[in-house]
């Protein structure tokens, strides 16, 4: 005998040859109906209530982009990376965004939406008044004149690549992060500098030329301040040009030595970032610590 729930076709025609058979027991697809499965149904959303109560995780939601508690451990990672490349390019413009193009290179395609929106919720969240979650993220994008576009790159090497290219009213602005073995995440472009720091904490990103003593210089001021540095790396296009500094420090640097760092004659520029030291615990809802105001 057999008992079917579920046909590729519904409703099953009724000259259908299994509903003529007396061993068989055709079920309208019912299935969630028993007793067992409205008991599994009960425990299921008492589980996602809890989540929702305690953690902020909302990913069993039917409006969150496509994350399912099968998933989420996987690409927990990219959506954490994409709010801080988020949080990034946001310090580096001085807002009026129009549009925001989230690129994304790896096996986890399927999540480029939820990626798409940690990215917007990230740019937003110094901008945005909270609530401001991976739900709604790309639906204030697009009440704020945001356009908002997914581009899947495949799968490329063994790594995990995401990109953001901002557009504002007056210029443009481009990051990348990647997601290498054992989930380490690393901020490895900005503009079109390749660099290769952890993005987290305290973080200058320096325009300079790039001529002998600059790195002294900006030690120097850093040093007679106090800040230790954790990571300084020099990125340059061809010699005695434009270069970028990503420079990760171990506090929040006050606003006299970013001036001094200012009055230094080969820097052109200076911004600071401040970005959690740890992953969050949840994606789901923004972290409210500050960014430093970009200069």
């Amino acid at each position: 005998g057999a008992a079917v729930d579920v046909v590729q076709k519904e409703p099953v025609p009724a000259e259908h040859p299994l509903l003529s058979l007396s061993n068989v027991v055709a079920l309208p697809h019912l299935g969630a109906s028993t007793q067992e499965a409205q008991r599994s149904v009960g425990i299921e959303i008492a589980h996602a209530v809890r989540d929702a109560l305690i953690s902020d995780r909302f990913q069993s939601a039917v409006n969150a982009p496509e994350l399912s508690i099968d998933n989420y451990a996987e690409v927990a990672p990219l959506i954490d990376l994409a709010h801080r490349l988020g949080r990034v390019v946001c310090g580096l413009t001085r807002g009026d965004y129009r549009a925001l193009e989230v690129r994304y290179a790896g096996p986890h395609e399927r999540a480029l939406r939820a990626i798409a929106s940690a990215a917007v919720q990230g740019l937003l969240c110094e901008i945005v008044e909270p609530p401001l979650t991976l739900v709604n993220a790309l639906h204030i994008a697009n009440e704020r004149g945001i356009t908002v576009k997914r581009v899947g790159l495949g799968s490329k090497g063994g790594s995990e690549l995401i990109e953001l290219r901002l557009k504002t009213a007056d210029g443009s602005a481009r990051v990348a992060g990647a997601l290498l073995a054992e989930d380490r995440p690393r901020l490895v472009r900005i503009g079109e500098y390749r660099v290769d720091i952890p993005p987290r904490g305290s973080i200058l990103i320096l325009n300079n030329r790039d001529v002998p003593g600059v790195i002294g210089k900006v030690g120097s001021v850093l040093g007679n301040a106090g800040v230790n540095i954790a990571e300084y790396h020099q990125a340059r296009l061809e010699a005695g040009g434009q270069a970028l500094a990503a420079v990760a420090v171990d506090q929040p640097i006050d606003s006299d030595v970013i001036e001094q760092l200012v009055s230094i004659s080969e820097v052109s520029a200076v911004w600071q970032i401040q970005l959690p030291d740890e992953p969050a615990g949840s994606p789901w809802t923004v972290d409210e610590s500050a960014l430093e105001p970009a200069r």
